[in-house]
């Protein structure tokens, strides 16, 4: 005599709630993800008292200077990177267009990229602030929240 199957058995059941432990722990990993990605963002402003003898403020002229050029290279570089990026792009569309097989996939073909790069400034104005402290000035820094506070 063999055993009637219980149409309510037990295995169907794990594999539900299994199911649903694993969907509820993705959620939480996507909500703790979330919420550190939205903690507060902070800005540090800086105030600049400049020496006051004039062979100081001559050296703080150079920290200008300096700065400048940095900052005009740091923009070029940003330039050439995004000509670069648009450039390649385009190769890419090209090869796509020439490998496609079907109308469809020359539909997929995509001649857009985005190619926003933003020089950075960063070690520039840190070199400048390494600068005017060392002409004699004195750089005050202060951080203040800006976002998510």
């Amino acid at each position: 005599m063999t055993a009637l199957k219980s149409p309510f058995s037990s295995k169907p059941k794990m594999k539900f709630f299994r199911a649903r432990s694993q969907v509820w722990g993705m959620a939480v990993v996507c909500a703790s993800l979330c919420l550190t990605a939205c903690g507060p963002i902070y800005k540090t402003d800086y105030t600049y008292i400049p020496p006051e003898d004039s062979a100081s403020r001559q050296c703080l002229n150079q920290c200008l200077g300096m700065q400048a050029d940095c900052r005009a290279r740091a923009e070029d570089r940003a330039t050439r990177e995004n000509t670069a990026c648009q450039q390649n792009a385009m190769v890419n569309y090209s090869v796509c267009l020439a490998t496609a097989k079907t109308e469809a996939d020359r539909n997929r073909c995509s001649a857009s990229s985005y190619c926003n790069r933003q020089p950075d400034l960063s070690p520039c104005d840190a070199d400048y602030r390494a600068c005017y402290r060392n002409c004699g000035g004195t750089i005050i820094s202060q951080q203040r929240c800006i976002s998510g506070c």
